[in-house]
C-alpha cells in the first residue's frame, strides 16, 4: 500500500495527559533535523570483550554537517513538579544554546562572526523527575555517570511522522529521547523501556519529515544500540500508523556476542513472552496490521514488516553488518553477498576471541581493506587509492533518478563522519572511571581516539571548541584550537596520496592509542587512590586535567604532523632523503594498472607492449590521441568515442578492479575494419550492466528507494 507523506492532525499533543505542546517552530526548520546521513554503530557484549574490557558500543556519526562537539551535561536537582523542556532535534552547530545544560552550550561559548543565534526554544515539556543524572552529549546522549552508553544509527522505516511545531502530533525524536535517558537511567532495560514509553505516549518522529517520499521514508525510523554495566540491547523505533505515538522492539545481545546496525532494522524474529531477551510496546502488532504491513498468522520478522527495502542498494546497508561479523567472527565465513533483508546474517554472532578497544576502533576505520570491496584498491579511488567516494550531486546535468540506480561500495570509515566513538562500561571498575568514551573526530581513519571519562567536570576545550563553518585559527594566527579541524587538515591534505600517507597515518595512531591503553590501568588506579584520600571532588579534578591533557598533546602534535606531511609530500614527490648533501627526493607518479586504464600507452586498456609495437612499426597506426584513424570509415565514430572517453569519468563500480579485471584492448591492424574502440567500450558498458542488472523489489518496497548519500 503506498502511505501518505505527512501526516497531519486536527489537534496537537496539548491535550495529552502530562504534556504540553508550544507552537514554536525552530528558526530556519526545513523539514529535517540534518542532512540525511546515515551512522554505523556496533554493540559488543561483556562476554564478547577480552578480559576487563566491559560492554563496548560505537557510533560513527557519518554527517555532513553536524556539529562535532563533545559536551558535559552536568547532573541536576529539580524542584517537585517542575517540567523538562523538549527541544526540536538540531544536529547542525550549534546543536543548543542555553544555561541549563552544561558550559560547552552557552551562548558566549557560540564562535563569533557566523550567525546571531538565538537561545534555544522549548517545543514542549513533559514531567521532570527529581534528579539527572551526568552524561557526556553529542548528537545523541553516549554515555552518563553510571556506564549507560549508547550509539545511534539512522533506519529505513515505513511509517514516519510530523513533529508538532510544523503541524503534527509528534513531540519526541531520537536525539532528545537518548538525553532523557542518559538523564534517568542506569541500566539499558530502563533506558529501553523508557524511551519507548515516552515515544509511544508522545508521538515519534524521523530525522527527515519534509521532502520527497524516498528521504523521509529512509530517515524515519532509529536504532540505539544500549550497553550498561552488565547488560547489551538493540533498540529498534519509528512512528505508528497515526503519527501521534510510536512503535519499538529491543533485543539483548547475547554474552560473548557482537550486533551492528547500518541504516536497517536488524531485529528479525521477536517473541515477547521471552522478557530475558526482547522488549517491545504491546501495540507492535496491530499496528502492523492496521497499517496493512503484516497479516496475523504470517511470518512476522520486525525488519521485514516495518523497515524499507532499498532493493538495488541494500549492500549499502548489508555489507558493512557483514564486515563487522566478518572481522569479528571468521571462522563463520558468512557471505558478503546477502538479499536485500540480509537473510543470511542473523542478529548476532559469538565473536571468534575476546575484542579489545583497539579492535573494535579498527572496525570503525575499515574501508574493506584487503577484500574484493577494497575502495583503496579500485579506480574510483584515484591513482593513489583515496577510499573515499563523495556524497552525489547533481552534476554534469545527472539527474537524482540516474544518481540513485548508481552506486558505490559504502564503507564504515567515512570522509565526512564528524565524530565517532568507542565506549567502554565496565562492571569490573567503579563508575568513576569504569564509565570511559574514546572519542574520534572526523573520519575515523583519520583521527586518534583521545579516552574522556564520563565523570569529568568538563570534557576537553579541544573537543568541544570549533564549528564547521570555517578553521577558526584564533586572535594570534597560531591558536588553532579544535582537533577536529586538526585531523581534517591532515586528512583532507593526506588523501592525496593515500597509499603512500596512510601508513603515516596508523604510526601516529599507534603513537597515541597505544601509549594510552597500556596505562590504562595505571591511570585509573591512580584516579582511585585519589578518590580514597580526596573524595570524588579531587578524583574527578585528577581525571578531567589529564584527559584535557591527552587531548591538548594530540592538538599540538597533529598541528605539528600537518607540517611535517606537507614538507614531505608535495608537487608528486615524497621528501625522504633530507639529511644528505645533495637533495633526490622520489618521484611518486603513478602505478601500472592506473597508467593502462587511462591511455599512457595509446589508448584506455593498452600495454608497454601494444605501445612497443607501435611504435616499431609493427602496426600501421600512431598512439597519439591527436591523431585520427586511416580508416575514412571509422574516423567519425571513433573520434566520437575517444570525446565520450575524455570527458566521462570511468564507469561507477567497484567490480572494476585493476586492468587484468577489465582485458587489453588489441591493437587494430592495418587491415582491420574495427575500431579498437568500440570493442573496449562494449566491454565497459557489459560490465555495468552485469553489475547492476539485478534488481529485488516486494510488496514493501511502496517507499521507492532511499535516496543514499554515498
Amino acid at each position: 500500500m503506498k502511505f501518505s507523506s505527512i501526516y497531519t492532525a486536527a489537534i496537537g499533543l496539548a491535550g495529552a495527559v502530562g504534556a504540553t505542546a508550544y507552537d514554536l517552530a525552530p528558526e530556519g526548520a526545513t523539514g529535517q533535523i540534518k542532512d540525511p546521513d546515515q551512522c554505523t554503530a556496533i554493540l559488543v557484549s561483556a562476554g564478547g570483550a577480552a578480559k576487563g574490557v566491559g560492554s563496548m558500543t560505537t557510533h560513527t556519526n557519518d554527517c555532513l554537517d553536524c556539529d562535532f562537539r563533545l559536551a558535559k551535561v552536568p547532573a541536576k536537582d529539580h524542584a517537585p513538579g517542575s517540567k523538562r523542556k523538549i527541544i526540536g532535534g538540531r544536529a547542525q552547530y550549534p546543536r543548543y544554546i542555553g544555561d541549563d545544560r552544561g558550559s560547552a552550550y552557552t551562548k558566549d561559548k557560540v564562535v563569533p562572526g557566523l550567525f546571531d543565534w538565538d537561545t534555544t526554544k522549548a517545543l514542549g515539556e513533559i514531567p521532570e523527575v527529581d534528579h539527572t543524572f551526568a552524561y557526556l552529549d553529542g548528537d545523541y546522549g553516549i554515555q552518563n555517570e553510571h556506564q549507560l552508553a549508547m550509539g545511534e544509527s539512522t533506519c529505513g522505516a515505513l511509517l514516519h511522522a510530523v513533529p508538532t511545531f510544523d503541524g503534527g502530533d509528534a513531540l519526541l525524536e531520537m536525539s532528545e529521547l537518548s538525553r532523557i535517558a542518559m538523564e534517568r537511567c542506569k541500566t539499558a532495560r530502563c533506558a529501553n523501556q523508557l524511551m519507548g514509553d515516552l515515544a509511544v505516549e508522545y508521538g515519534f518522529y524521523g530525522a527527515v519529515w519534509k521532502g520527497d517520499d524516498m528521504t523521509v521514508y529512509g530517515e524515519a525510523g532509529e536504532a540505539m544500540t544500549i550497553n550498561d554495566k552488565t547488560e547489551s540491547w538493540m533498540f529498534h523505533i519509528l512512528s505508528d500508523d497515526t503519527g501521534a505515538s510510536a512503535v519499538w522492539v529491543a533485543q539483548r545481545v547475547p554474552e560473548g556476542h557482537i550486533s551492528a546496525v547500518a541504516n536497517g532494522f536488524v531485529i528479525k524474529e521477536v517473541d515477547l513472552t521471552d522478557t530475558e531477551n526482547f522488549m517491545g510496546s504491546s501495540n507492535l502488532y496491530d499496528v502492523a496490521e492496521r497499517a496493512g504491513l503484516w497479516t496475523k498468522g504470517e511470518h512476522f520478522s520486525f525488519a521485514e514488516v516495518f523497515g524499507m527495502n532499498r532493493g538495488h542498494l541494500s549492500t549499502y546497508v548489508n555489507r558493512r553488518v557483514w564486515r563487522v561479523f566478518d572481522l569479528a567472527a571468521p571462522s563463520l565465513k558468512l557471505p558478503a553477498k546477502t538479499d536485500v533483508w540480509a537473510r543470511d546474517y542473523p542478529f548476532s554472532v559469538p565473536v571468534d576471541k575476546g575484542l579489545t578497544v583497539a579492535d573494535v576502533a579498527a572496525m570503525q576505520r575499515d574501508y574493506y581493506e584487503g577484500t574484493e570491496f577494497d575502495t583503496s584498491n579500485s579506480p574510483a579511488g584515484g591513482p593513489y587509492g583515496n577510499p573515499a567516494r563523495v556524497d552525489q550531486s547533481p552534476v554534469d546535468g545527472m539527474t537524482k533518478d540516474e544518481l540513485v540506480e548508481g552506486r558505490f561500495e559504502r564503507t564504515i570509515s567515512l570522509f565526512r563522519t564528524s565524530y565517532s566513538f568507542v565506549t567502554q562500561s565496565r562492571s569490573t571498575k567503579p563508575d568513576i572511571v569504569g564509565a570511559l568514551t574514546w572519542f574520534g573526530q572526523f573520519t575515523p581513519h583519520a583521527t586518534v581516539y583521545i579516552p574522556v571519562y564520563a565523570a569529568v567536570s568538563e570534557v576537553p576545550a579541544s573537543l568541544s571548541t570549533g564549528a564547521l563553518q570555517r578553521l577558526d585559527r584564533g586572535a594570534n594566527w597560531l591558536d588553532r584550537g579544535a582537533n577536529w579541524w586538526a585531523f581534517s587538515a591532515v586528512g583532507n591534505y593526506a588523501a592525496q596520496w593515500f597509499s603512500f600517507t596512510i601508513g603515516e597515518i596508523r604510526n601516529m595512531q599507534h603513537k597515541f592509542e597505544d601509549s594510552w591503553f597500556e596505562n590504562q590501568d595505571t591511570v585509573e588506579d591512580l584516579g582511585l587512590t585519589i578518590q580514597s584520600f580526596g573524595g570524588d571532588v579531587a578524583a574527578v579534578g585528577y581525571l578531567t586535567d589529564w584527559c584535557n591533557e591527552q587531548a591538548v598533546d594530540v592538538l599540538t602534535q597533529w598541528w605539528e604532523f600537518l607540517d611535517y606531511m606537507m614538507g614531505k609530500y608535495r608537487d608528486g614527490m615524497m621528501m625522504d632523503k633530507i639529511h644528505t648533501d645533495t637533495l633526490s627526493p622520489t618521484k611518486l607518479f603513478y602505478p601500472r594498472w592506473w597508467l593502462e586504464m587511462v591511455g599512457y600507452w595509446g589508448f584506455p586498456g593498452a600495454t608497454y607492449e601494444d605501445a612497443k609495437k607501435a611504435n616499431e612499426g609493427e602496426h600501421d597506426y600512431d598512439i597519439e590521441w591527436d591523431k585520427k584513424p586511416k580508416h575514412e570509415k571509422d574516423q567519425e565514430k571513433a573520434e566520437e568515442e575517444i570525446e565520450s572517453y575524455h570527458n566521462k569519468p570511468p564507469p561507477n563500480t567497484e567490480t572494476f578492479g585493476h586492468p587484468d579485471m577489465m582485458g587489453a584492448a588489441s591493437p587494430m591492424g592495418a587491415g582491420s575494419e574495427g575500431s579498437v574502440l568500440p570493442m573496449m567500450f562494449a566491454g565497459l558498458v557489459g560490465a555495468v550492466f552485469g553489475v547492476f542488472g539485478q534488481r529485488f523489489i516486494d510488496k514493501k518496497a511502496t517507499a521507492g528507494y532511499a535516496t543514499i548519500p554515498m
